[in-house]
């Protein structure tokens, strides 16, 4: 029996995903919780569905790990039986329990919702975090599914190649960025509504030295610089 609602899990497995689930199922009970992740992670101590993938083959002379979140999504999708789905990261906590109620209130039917860091997206053409979105099945299947294997031939950050598939190819929508944003993405708060916990954050002091001047200066930064701290 479908669910009305459902959360899948992605990635490699980390010291925090166990942990995770386990806060998952207690704020979401009612949940469809399926963890997609590798054939290679060691998944005894998951308790939860889990699917596991073959990991692909790394491009080149470019690598991003493109066709490795289109693989492990997809797989997590093709097993999850919910009508709105949480798409989230194996190193990442979404300690909001509301979240699918905020998601309701303010989403639209054929919008994702995504987390906003509040940078300046509409500077940064088709920049959106694939890290969590919110939505209708049918939507992320349509947003993933469609989503063509990266040929590696050339430079492109994971985000924008998802964007750009789903907006330009997928909607076939020329308009300015700037203009459509609002129109497939819904923007919540990172920390405000999402309360977002990031493994990357708690290791790695310059990306937290970052992220205060972001936060004190309200600076707009460059997309390169954004692109190698957020990286998978």
């Amino acid at each position: 029996m479908e669910k009305k609602y459902g959360i899948l899990v992605q990635g490699s497995i980390t010291e925090w995903t166990c942990d995770i689930i386990e806060e998952h199922k207690v704020n979401f009970p009612d949940c469809d919780i399926v963890l997609s992740t590798w054939i290679t992670d060691d998944v005894k101590d998951i308790d939860c569905t889990v699917v596991k993938s073959t990991m692909p083959k790394k491009t080149a002379p470019h690598y991003y790990d493109i066709n490795e979140r289109i693989v492990v999504t997809n797989a997590g999708l093709e097993k999850i039986n919910a009508d709105i789905i949480m798409k989230c990261r194996t190193d990442q906590f979404v300690h909001n329990s509301d979240i699918f109620q905020i998601y309701e209130k303010s989403c639209k039917a054929d919008q994702i919702m995504v987390p906003y860091e509040g940078l300046f997206i509409e500077k940064h053409d088709y920049f959106i975090s694939d890290m969590c979105q919110i939505a209708k099945h049918d939507l992320l299947n349509e947003y993933w599914n469609p989503m063509p294997e990266f040929d590696g031939s050339y430079a492109i950050s994971p985000e924008v190649y998802f964007t750009k598939n789903y907006v330009i190819n997928l909607r076939d929508d020329k308009n300015l960025w700037r203009d459509v944003i609002t129109k497939y993405f819904c923007l919540k708060g990172f920390h405000e509504h999402f309360q977002i916990e990031w493994e990357e954050m708690t290791k790695f002091e310059g990306y937290q030295k970052s992220k205060e001047k972001w936060a004190i200066n309200n600076e707009i930064i460059r997309k390169d610089d954004y692109i190698k701290l957020i990286g998978d």
